[in-house]
């Protein structure tokens, strides 16, 4: 049919678009915070681009699911704002004609939300606490920022550099402490580099022309000593082992635990393809543009839906864990409870009848 093929092409396109503005926005998000945490040196720079990809494979089935939502919505507004709704209604084109393309593209979105959520989620999951793992927990010191401080490998140092020489790339006026020398050690000196002692492979902070400030904290008996140079052994700590948690675990593993925990974090994978088809369905019937009311409108009542649904999912998957509803009901009632209240108000905008009845005015 030419308007099922009209529908499915301009949909595709507004939803590739909102997809592609979400995807944006998600990824300065992620980025934003993956430099904010490599500037503290929980770990190096070189993982950021690995770490944003899997980020993003994870937040992916949201991101589907709310673009296709978007991309109905949208679609259907402009065909109601052109008046396009108007003549396939005197055509004998109604909404009902259009529950079918509506649900068929929801059906090929709700097939990639599923297996994103079901499988690649948990994997990207399992894929960032092994990068984690295995990755440097702290930056080296060759990449340090100037005019910035930097925890050094396995915390047992804060390191500042007021400059680096261009030419021989050393640090310059350099600021250590909590160096685990003796008590509380302070050390300033005039450059300093980094090197790995070969056959042993320990790293050391190689400090040139400086003094050592050591003693207690709060005590007047500091111990003094000027230095032309002073090697000063980096003691990372060893790389924790790879913790997956409940987020990471496959699906399948989920499947055979009863418990609330596993139980919720199961159902809030499906709930991500089913919701998919609920949301088509509201956007359907919030897609009617009142021209009197504004564009906005029905934008603003589909955000509402959203944040709505989302919540009670959010409540539904605590009351799993906390054992206030069984394993079995799951988020069912939140999805069959929101697709009933979505095809009572398709009923009535089929009907061409108000969505919500309010009682008439006393004269």
């Amino acid at each position: 049919m030419i308007i099922h093929r009209a529908f499915y092409r301009e949909a595709a396109q507004v939803t590739l678009a909102i997809a592609a503005v979400l995807l944006v926005l998600i990824l300065l998000m992620s980025l934003t915070a993956l430099l904010g945490r490599a500037a503290r040196g929980e770990y190096s720079e070189s993982i950021i681009p690995l770490m944003l990809g899997l980020q993003l494979l994870k937040k992916l089935d949201l991101l589907l699911g709310l673009a296709l939502y978007l991309g109905i919505l949208l679609t259907l507004g402009r065909w109601y704002r052109d008046n396009e709704m108007t003549v396939l209604a005197a055509c004998g084109v109604g909404l009902s004609q259009l529950l079918r393309p509506v649900f068929l593209l929801a059906l090929v979105f709700a097939l990639a939300v599923g297996a994103v959520s079901l499988y690649f989620t948990p994997l990207a999951s399992r894929q960032i606490e092994k990068v984690k793992s295995e990755s440097p927990h702290r930056q080296e010191i060759g990449s340090v920022t100037p005019g910035t401080f930097m925890e050094a490998a396995g915390s047992q140092s804060i390191i500042y550099a007021a400059g680096v020489n261009p030419e021989s790339g050393r640090l310059e006026n350099i600021f250590v402490s909590n160096l685990k020398l003796g008590n509380q050690a302070v050390v300033v000196a005039g450059t300093a580099h980094a090197f790995t002692e070969a056959g042993t492979e320990h790293k050391y902070l190689a400090l040139r022309n400086g003094t050592l400030y050591d003693g207690a904290p709060g005590e007047a008996d500091y111990r003094i000593v000027d230095f032309e140079a002073l090697n000063l052994r980096l003691r990372p700590k060893k790389a924790a082992a790879a913790s997956v948690g409940i987020e990471g675990a496959p699906t399948w593993r989920l499947w055979a635990r009863t418990d609330g925990d596993h139980a919720a974090e199961l159902h809030w994978r499906l709930a991500k393809p089913v919701a998919v088809f609920v949301l088509a369905a509201f956007a359907l019937v919030l897609a009617y543009t009142d021209p009197r009311r504004g564009r906005l409108t029905n934008l603003f009542a589909a955000i509402l839906v959203y944040f709505i649904y989302s919540n009670l999912l959010g409540l539904g998957q605590t009351l799993i864990k906390k054992g206030v509803v069984p394993p079995a009901l799951g988020l069912w009632w939140v999805h069959v409870g929101l697709a009933l209240i979505a095809f009572y108000l398709f009923a009535r905008r089929s009907a061409n009848k108000p969505l919500l009845s309010l009682p008439a005015r006393a004269r």
